[in-house]
């Protein structure tokens, strides 16, 4: 049976997209990034640029409380989710 999917969030690159997509999943969300992009047409203005970041319709409301918990998606700045940011010098914990 096939479910609709929803656009929860509109990204700029594919890198950031996997970290939303990853993020969302390890929530227990189901995700899934969808790129109009083609490597053989570098494009990276309008909508060809764009990567969309999609869930299952039952799960939108959850996955945009995240997202807005993780960041303010008005303003950009990181939300309640997003950690402290490293003081200069200091090394993040998976370095060693």
């Amino acid at each position: 049976m096939d479910q609709d999917w929803e656009i929860v969030k509109i990204v700029g690159t594919e890198e950031e997209a996997n970290i939303v997509v990853g993020f969302l999943e390890s929530s227990g969300i189901e995700a899934e990034a969808e790129s109009l992009a083609a490597s053989e047409f570098p494009i990276d203005f309008g909508e060809l640029a764009q990567v969309r970041i999609r869930v299952p319709a039952a799960q939108v409301r959850q996955a945009i409380d995240l997202l807005n918990q993780r960041e303010d998606l008005s303003t950009g700045d990181e939300g309640d989710m997003a950690g402290e940011p490293l003081a200069d010098g200091e090394e993040s914990p998976s370095e060693p």
